[in-house]
């Protein structure tokens, strides 16, 4: 059995959402170029789509976690009406 890993951690009463951190992986450039593809697609960073990924696998992560945490949103498909 796995042991379940808080999303928040309470400080003096304060909740507060777990730290990121980075974690990296090579991978071979036509890997790269599909998520980069996939995502401008679906409108999604690559981090979206990790976390998707991985919760697809069965690793515990929140939803909240799934958003974007960039400030624009992209729009369409990128091209010209």
């Amino acid at each position: 059995m796995t042991k379940k890993i808080p999303h928040e951690i309470s400080m003096r009463g304060k909740t507060r959402p777990a730290k990121n951190v980075p974690i990296q992986v090579m991978v071979p450039a036509s890997v790269r170029q599909q998520v980069a593809m996939i995502g401008a697609q679906r409108g999604e960073n690559i981090r979206t789509l990790v976390l998707r990924g991985l919760q697809a696998i069965g690793v515990d992560i929140p939803d909240s976690e799934l958003a974007e945490r960039r400030g624009r949103k992209r729009q369409g498909d990128g091209h010209g009406a």
